[in-house]
């Protein structure tokens, strides 16, 4: 019987030792709902058009349905209001995703919450809900 806790008690202990995200509300998969472009005066509904963030440890990654597998990936720091984005592999269609300045992007954090998430950057305004 005590064999058998000692294994339980390992097991857990091995499980405990994954890396646990440590991003709390902003980490997980976003869906991009709407663009509002503040160069073009206009807002773009991307709510039929599957355009996602994801976001993990210090990691981001985005992808369209038009280009699932070549989406972009990079690095964010999450300091205070600010989200700061700097992507590694800039996708070829970056401002259907709001990175208007993929390299080094900057975006102040107007809500976030466990479902909804609106940044503001120099060139536009993204909605997001948490999927």
């Amino acid at each position: 019987m005590r064999k058998i806790i000692y294994i339980l008690l390992a097991t857990a202990m091995l499980a405990a030792c994954q890396k646990a995200d440590h991003n709390g509300d902003l980490g997980g998969n976003w869906k991009l709902l709407k663009i509002e472009d503040f160069a073009k005066n206009e807002t773009i509904s991307t709510k039929e058009i599957k355009r996602f963030w994801a976001i993990q440890l210090n990691m981001i990654a985005t992808s369209t349905e038009e280009d699932l597998n070549h989406g972009g990936k990079g690095r964010f720091q999450h300091v205070g209001d600010s989200l700061f984005v700097q992507m590694i592999q800039v996708p070829k269609n970056a401002e259907s995703l709001g990175l208007y300045n993929p390299k080094d992007e900057r975006f102040e954090i107007i809500l976030l919450n466990n479902k909804k998430m609106i940044l503001r950057s120099e060139y536009a305004l993204l909605e997001f809900r948490k999927f």
